[in-house]
């Protein structure tokens, strides 16, 4: 709620909003169930931070303009609030679901239990600070904390482009070659 309340909607609207951005990112999800065999984790991983990418730098662009009196451009603050539904949808119908299908592939036989509980710890720690960080952002940076958010998508195409391995098809094995 404070996200769309920060653009512009009611408290009441905020509610409702958030409701339905959670029931996008379940079917968002339950979607990649379906694809993520067709399609590979490595062009997932891409398409997932490209297209967070665009709708963050929508958002910033049009928070770092309207933010300051969204009462008289309720259009931008309805375009906002689609660019956060589209974020949802692309995030849920990738990264959602990679950060838990992607590290018990990717590690070595070897090193697989201590890799993957690394992964959670690293998921649940950085979602935690996200949460703990962003009110305050928010609160003293305002639409400056889109940029930053950003700029983390924009590193995650590079990273994903560069470093993400292709796991689709391959056995546990061939995976530890790779």
């Amino acid at each position: 709620p404070t996200l769309f309340e920060s653009l512009g909607q009611s408290s009441h609207m905020a509610l409702i909003m958030s409701g339905i951005f959670n029931i996008l990112q379940l079917v968002a999800v339950v979607t990649c169930f379906f694809i993520i065999d067709k399609v590979g984790r490595r062009r997932l991983a891409i398409f997932g931070a490209a297209g967070s990418t665009v709708c963050y730098i929508v958002i910033t662009i049009l928070s770092g303009l309207f933010s300051s009196n969204w009462q008289d451009h309720q259009g931008a603050g309805w375009a906002t609030v689609a660019m956060a539904f589209c974020f949802i949808v692309v995030y849920g119908v990738s990264y959602a679901p990679l950060g838990w299908a992607l590290p018990p592939e990717v590690f070595t036989t070897r090193d697989r239990s201590r890799g993957v509980a690394l992964s959670v710890c690293v998921n649940w720690l950085s979602n935690f600070i996200v949460a703990i960080a962003i009110p305050p952002m928010m609160a003293s940076r305002g639409y400056q904390t889109y940029i930053f958010f950003t700029v983390m998508c924009f590193l995650a195409v590079v990273w994903a482009a560069l470093l993400v391995p292709e796991t689709k098809g391959k056995t546990l094995e061939e995976i530890d070659d790779v």
